[in-house]
């Protein structure tokens, strides 16, 4: 059964977010524990090439107290730096995120912020409790929003990515554009609106928020654009979305 989030702009204007379940966020938490893993290889594999004999001494030390921490404090740091840095610098997604179709977001419709991230997946420790996610898994089932202890500390979201893609073969019209695109007549007029804001910078009703919200919700829906840049940001992301639409 789809659960369907609803965040409402302060132009009044609702946006739907499907939020992920158990079962998909299991998924994506296998790929990236598996992934964790190879990391963790590798980095023992390049230990051992560069201690080599020395390696193996330390393994069966009986004064091995020190070696035992910082593997333990390897662990953590692959632990929260993985998930952290992911989605952070991948706007809420992870290698197993990414695979599965999920995303995190804040609970008021914006890209995840890098505290909230880090508070998270510091908390994810707890929710690992006392094995494979019972804590998580437990507070997940049992909340509407399907938020886990670390969710609902950072005021975070987990939802699913619209696979539903942009068709821009064969355009001749911006009215065969506006159809391929999905564009509702609501939404339509909220980019109309933001475009507006946007033309005069001392604007007071300017909104920041209003410009984060927009971005992730129509990424989320139409993904990558044709001409949008390598390196673009959310400004550069609307203004090409708004003259594909010829909303100038």
């Amino acid at each position: 059964m789809r659960n369907i989030y609803h965040v409402k702009t302060p132009e009044n204007v609702t946006l739907e977010f499907e939020l992920a379940g158990v079962g998909t966020r299991g998924i994506a938490v296998i790929i990236d524990t598996l992934f964790q893993y190879l990391i963790l290889l590798v980095v023992l594999f390049i230990s051992y090439l560069i201690l080599d004999d020395d390696y193996i001494n330390m393994m069966y030390s009986e004064e091995n107290t020190v070696y035992i921490v910082l593997a333990i404090l390897l662990i953590f740091i692959v632990q929260v730096g993985y998930f952290l840095l992911s989605e952070f610098f991948t706007k809420g997604s992870t290698l197993g995120k990414k695979i599965v179709g999920l995303k995190v977001i804040m609970a008021n419709g914006e890209p995840i912020s890098f505290t909230a991230s880090l508070v998270r997946n510091l908390l994810r420790i707890g929710d690992m409790l006392p094995g494979i996610y019972g804590v998580g898994i437990f507070a997940v089932v049992l909340n509407k929003r399907y938020m886990r202890i670390g969710d609902l500390a950072a005021n975070t979201v987990v939802v699913k990515v619209k696979k539903r893609k942009a068709d821009f073969s064969g355009i001749n019209n911006i009215g065969t554009e506006r159809q391929n695109m999905f564009i509702s007549p609501k939404e339509e007029a909220l980019l109309i609106e933001y475009n507006e804001r946007i033309r005069d910078k001392k604007n007071p009703l300017y909104s920041e928020t209003l410009e984060n919200m927009l971005y992730h919700h129509f990424y989320n829906k139409l993904g990558s654009l044709p001409n949008l840049p390598g390196n673009f940001n959310r400004r550069t992301y609307l203004k090409c979305l708004l003259k594909h639409l010829g909303i100038t």
